[in-house]
């Protein structure tokens, strides 16, 4: 099997735009909630103010990154003013989509519990652990996966 690096650097030139063009509308679109699909391009917007736009923004595991990645690569390979008009379009589309996610997650602290008072907080020993300390500021212990499943030390 022949292994790739990755570059960070590495931008793919996409031969055929067209092509790659219809396959990143489609998927887009399939990313889409449920009224935006199968309207045809360019996607409506009519319905925002209904959708839960935060789980738009958590799909898969890498997300919006996928989305930035793929846009980097059809914009590198741009050839005419055909072209460009088309990826702005989408890229129109993309920061649409963006900015509900955005204003959704602003909207989440208005509803959540209010955090309690500073002071009453008990503050881990090092700000760098914090997010695994206990509350006499040692590391909590997590069992390896291997010895939960049976494979000793």
């Amino acid at each position: 099997m022949n292994k790739r690096s990755y570059k960070a650097d590495f931008i793919p030139f996409v031969a055929d735009l067209s092509s790659y063009r219809g396959g990143w509308v489609a998927w887009w679109t399939s990313c889409q909630p449920a009224w935006r699909q199968d309207k045809g391009w360019p996607l409506p917007r009519d319905n925002a103010s209904t959708t839960n736009w935060v789980k738009v923004g958590a799909r898969g595991q890498s997300g919006l990154f996928l989305v930035i990645m793929s846009t980097t690569w059809w914009a590198a390979s741009i050839k005419s003013e055909k072209d460009r008009a088309e990826f702005d379009e989408a890229v129109d589309d993309v920061r649409w989509v963006i900015d509900q996610i955005i204003d959704s997650l602003k909207a989440l602290p208005a509803s959540a519990p209010s955090a309690p008072e500073e002071s009453s907080r008990k503050r881990p020993s090092s700000p760098d652990i914090g997010w695994m300390a206990r509350a006499d500021g040692k590391r909590k212990p997590r069992p390896s996966r291997r010895l939960l499943e049976g494979g000793g030390i």
